[in-house]
């Protein structure tokens, strides 16, 4: 076969071995929410060459935000926002036992991407239960990790939460739980300190967003289970900070995740880096510094908040990614 025949140039500018049939690449980002994942997987779904799903429901990535009910509110139609939820509860699950290639080889049939994958779809604690599966020897499967600075997922994961223990049942029963075995007692002294009802609205949702922090001590914890594993397709951790404001960042999350199956021209930057929409969990207006948002945090969110992060074991870890925490006083104070 002629060496021209062996490669093409897609529209992206990456060569793809169309003619003589290799294989798409796979990736995995793995992602906690609020950590703008359904702009990544938006703007990944947006290159020619790229086709990526968003969310535990594996929804295509480029539809519009998922957990946007503002319209279904606005009409009232409840019964499609209860449809979503099932949808959504039915994918917790499933993400447990689904395994990448389930998701994956149908959507090569659907196209002719040269890069496939998810966003926020599979977490990385569910990640070492399947090492098996994420070395496939037909094809190269690339796990990049997305985190963001806690006290802005927090500050994001309450407002969310104000609006979502209003429609999911299941969601304030799970969160609920979790702050009871996390430690009733401390946030019952925090309550009483500052002369607050722990089942208020406000109280409740930011109670409830300190506690999902555990499920990033998780992560954390299954980093370096893969790791140990010796796992090739792991290629680190991103800061949506970065992610989300430096082209160049994002051009090597691209990178990493197709080892060079597509490229990532300067067109294509353009077009990402004009997308401003961003989803706002939160609508109070608030700085987005974290060490001015934490100073602006009322004295009893600051106390929920350094109780759960050390609680946890997590000041190490995000240190090491790079982030400041050295607003947030010890933990054990308020314990």
């Amino acid at each position: 076969m002629p060496p021209d025949a062996m490669t093409a140039t897609d529209a992206a500018g990456s060569k793809v071995s169309d003619a003589c049939g290799a294989p798409a690449a796979w990736f995995i980002v793995t992602s906690h929410g609020w950590s703008a994942s359904h702009w990544l997987a938006h703007n990944l779904s947006r290159h020619p060459r790229v086709a990526c799903v968003h969310s535990s429901a594996a929804l295509p990535g480029d539809r519009d935000e998922p957990y946007d009910v503002s319209e279904l509110l606005a009409r009232k139609d409840f019964a499609t926002i209860f449809a979503m939820l099932a949808q959504f509860r039915a994918g917790y699950g499933a993400r447990g036992v689904m395994r990448p290639a389930d998701l994956y080889r149908p959507m090569e049939a659907q196209g002719d991407a040269r890069l496939i994958g998810s966003v926020h779809t599979f977490r990385l604690r569910d990640l070492p239960g399947m090492v098996s599966d994420l070395s496939p020897p037909d094809r190269n499967l690339r796990i990049v990790n997305l985190i963001r600075h806690p006290v802005n997922l927090v500050n994001s994961g309450a407002g969310q939460f104000e609006l979502t223990f209003r429609l999911d049942l299941n969601e304030l029963q799970w969160i609920t739980r979790r702050i009871v075995e996390t430690g009733l007692e401390t946030f019952e002294r925090i309550a009483a300190r500052h002369q607050l009802f722990p089942g208020d609205p406000e109280v409740l949702s930011f109670f409830g967003a300190c506690v999902t922090l555990k499920g990033l001590a998780a992560d954390f914890a299954a980093r370096d289970a893969l790791l140990g594993h010796g796992l090739a397709g792991y290629a680190g951790s991103l800061r949506q900070e970065d992610v989300t404001r430096e082209p160049a960042v994002f051009r090597d999350l691209v990178h990493r995740l197709g080892d060079g199956a597509v490229g990532c021209p300067s067109a294509y930057l353009d077009l990402v880096f004009a997308d401003s929409r961003r989803n706002v969990h939160n609508a109070r207006r608030r700085p987005t510094d974290p060490s001015a948002l934490f100073a602006d945090w009322a004295p009893w969110q600051q106390e929920a908040f350094a109780f759960c992060l050390d609680t946890f074991g997590l000041r190490a870890p995000y240190e090491a990614e790079g982030y400041d925490l050295s607003m947030v006083p010890p933990g054990q104070t308020f314990a």
